[in-house]
């Protein structure tokens, strides 16, 4: 009976040693995940999901490097960087002459959108529905829509504040927005103003005005009309 004591005592304290070491080790592992998933996303402008799954396959890799003594294929993280952010990007190619349906039901089957009419209305208010750029472009599944549309069309958003004067007219708003570079013609806005029946009806205040955005566009904001 004692001898049966001792060796349950003996299997006892092994097991308890046992769990120990293996509470040990996962904490260890779990310390080395967060550690690396931290390094991993501070070379990165975007999040990457670098999970625990990754990090059996990276600690696996470090093992295997080491066994071999390779210095040349020492593990780090950057491939794996590389590998998660090319899960995180969808590869569009854009046909020469495409239209904006076309792209944005392009954009839908690779979920990047679930909405054309919005997509349609939104690429209208920015004034771009004829400058989508033929090529292929890697676009982020996380992206917003606005900026999907800026890379598409080889396009670039600036904000802009601005002043209407008490009184002001479409000539000189036309000028104004002109000289800051919003528009490129004050003498054309000036006569889409006459067209509109809205050259007197600008609004005084400050306004942020962010480009592209379509001419007409830009004077429904500026005057409170719908035109």
């Amino acid at each position: 009976m004692k001898i049966f004591s001792k060796i349950s005592d003996f299997l006892f304290k092994f097991i308890e040693v046992i769990l120990v070491l293996l509470f040990i080790a996962l904490l260890c592992f779990i310390v080395k995940w967060r550690i690396d998933a931290l390094y991993i996303n501070s070379l990165s402008q975007s999040k990457i999901n670098f999970t625990i799954a990754d990090e059996f396959k990276k600690t696996k890799t470090d093992i295997i490097n080491f066994k071999n003594k390779d210095e040349n294929q020492i593990s780090t993280p950057q491939p794996l960087l590389e590998e998660n952010i090319d899960e995180d990007l969808v590869c569009i190619t854009i046909p020469e002459g495409s239209s904006v349906d076309e792209v944005g039901n392009m954009l839908i089957e690779n979920n990047l959108m679930t909405d054309l009419p919005a997509f349609k209305g939104l690429v209208d208010s920015m004034g771009l529905s004829n400058k989508f750029v033929a090529g292929s472009f890697k676009v982020k599944k996380d992206s917003k829509i606005r900026d999907t549309i800026l890379e598409l069309t080889n396009s670039k958003s600036k904000e802009y504040d601005v002043e209407i004067m008490e009184g002001a007219a479409a000539d000189a708003v036309g000028q104004k927005l002109e000289g800051l570079g919003i528009i490129e013609s004050g003498k054309t806005f000036e006569q889409n103003c006459k067209e509109y029946n809205v050259y007197y009806k600008f609004k005084p205040g400050n306004y942020k005005i962010t480009t592209p955005i379509k001419v007409k566009v830009l004077i429904e904001e500026l005057t409170g009309e719908t035109i």
